[in-house]
């Protein structure tokens, strides 16, 4: 009886070092490549200074952040905080899968960076939040922001050949698009190219296309796929900006973040374009969240509040590309660059960003925020959409030009072959 009461001592004992311990630990989870460089130093050593205690942060990188989200809903992972986009943050809110962001220690004399995200994307988390009946910025941070487009390299493609998505469907192309591997975005590009005069008089509206997949759309959007599939030489998530900025692929269907990193990244004889084709694209917000299965409140809503920090908030664009979330005096100050053209950008950050000299490619101009539709969960139509696209990706593409080639050169050996054969035969004979 002694040795089993010294044995329930010591697993509690241990129960209780291993709880201590995972409020030293906080798990992030976030997409590959999408970090300011130094940031997680930077926050463990601030952590550090503003709740005198020490912290470790465990950082996971993920290219599908679904596949995770149906971990963390059968709780067979925990994770602290969380990197999802918009429709997916969306998704855990219907799965009551969130927890509040804990802002208490404003009482602390920590300041509260949260309230530094643009209006803009404030407002677009607001949509998702109404609908689930609550208030979204009690759960999410805006984080990294963007739209999809595509990437070309003009010493193979111009400009104006890409001007419609309707490239995706010529055979001029065929093995020349390398394809960004994410079908949300992918579904939204095909669906506002498909109805586009719907959109342009008014009788369909982008959102709703976005919103609500319907048999009949996703349909049409499989036909254009199936169209489409030729012309993509392959998928990918990370690698196709390095691709690009290698200068030696044609074009890449891309997000613009990774467009503004290829094209900083490529040499000087390398030059790279981003466009987004006149029938519109998708824009979407990458968020900060808590799910249920965090075990360090206290540490996931500081790390959020840090992520806000406009010099953090820089950092990190710096490194992705991507714009930050946050549209405070000092983001727009350091964006600004009086050698590029004027663009308006009030509906980010304020009245006062009429006519600001930034990179469009990072700071969409608001004729293409106004032909970009805005992403939302679609349920279990999301599991429709992958199964879709998985189907697409594994299709087997025939390269009939290779085909025609091999044969040609078969039937010219085969003439060469019968020549040299005869010329042997009559020099014998002779």
């Amino acid at each position: 009886m002694k040795r089993l009461a010294t044995a329930i001592l010591a697993l509690c004992c241990s129960l209780a070092t291993q709880a201590l311990d995972r409020q030293q630990v906080l798990k992030v989870y976030n997409w590959g490549d999408y970090i300011g460089v130094g940031v997680i130093e930077k926050f463990e050593k601030w952590y550090q200074q503003v709740t005198g205690q020490s912290i470790k942060v465990s950082y996971v990188t993920y290219d599908y952040p679904e596949d995770y989200f149906y971990k963390i809903k059968n709780r067979q992972i925990e994770v602290d905080v969380f990197c999802p986009a918009e429709y997916l943050a969306e998704r855990m809110m219907k799965h009551k899968l969130l927890m509040p962001i804990d802002t208490s220690f404003v009482s602390q004399g920590i300041p509260n960076y949260l309230h530094g995200t643009s209006p803009f994307i404030d407002n677009i988390l607001q949509l998702i939040g109404e609908a689930q009946g609550i208030n979204a910025k009690d759960y999410t941070a805006g984080y990294l922001w963007g739209n999809t487009g595509v990437l070309i390299n003009t010493k193979y493609v111009k400009p104006e050949e890409v001007s419609s998505w309707g490239f995706l469907l010529d055979s001029k192309y065929r093995g020349k698009v390398i394809m960004k591997d994410s079908f949300s975005d992918v579904y939204n590009v095909l669906i506002n190219y498909a109805f586009y005069d719907d959109i342009k008089s008014g009788i369909a509206s982008r959102n709703l296309l976005a919103a609500y997949l319907t048999n009949r759309n996703i349909a049409i959007v499989e036909d254009l796929l199936k169209t489409a599939r030729p012309q993509m030489k392959k998928f990918d998530v990370e690698g196709d900006k390095r691709l690009m900025a290698a200068g030696k692929e044609w074009m890449s269907v891309t997000w613009n973040g990774d467009a503004k990193w290829a094209i900083d990244e490529a040499s000087d004889d390398t030059n790279l374009q981003y466009i987004v084709p006149i029938e519109g694209s998708d824009c979407w917000v990458d968020c900060w969240v808590i799910p249920t299965t965090c075990k360090n409140i206290k540490a996931a809503s500081l790390w959020i509040n840090f992520l806000c920090r406009p010099d953090i908030a820089l950092s990190c664009m710096q490194e992705t590309g991507y714009s930050s979330a946050i549209g405070t005096p000092e983001i727009l100050q350091a964006v600004t660059n009086d050698s590029l053209p004027a663009i308006n950008l009030s509906y980010f950050f304020g009245p006062e960003a009429t006519a600001v000299h930034v990179d469009s490619v990072m700071y969409p101009t608001n004729d293409v925020i106004s032909r970009c539709s805005f992403l939302r969960d679609s349920g279990d139509r999301q599991e429709v959409l992958r199964e879709i696209w998985e189907k697409i990706k594994k299709k087997t593409i025939v390269d009939y030009w290779f085909y025609v080639f091999a044969g040609s050169v078969a039937l010219l050996m085969i003439i060469i072959t019968t020549l040299l054969l005869r010329q042997k035969k009559t020099t014998t004979i002779k």
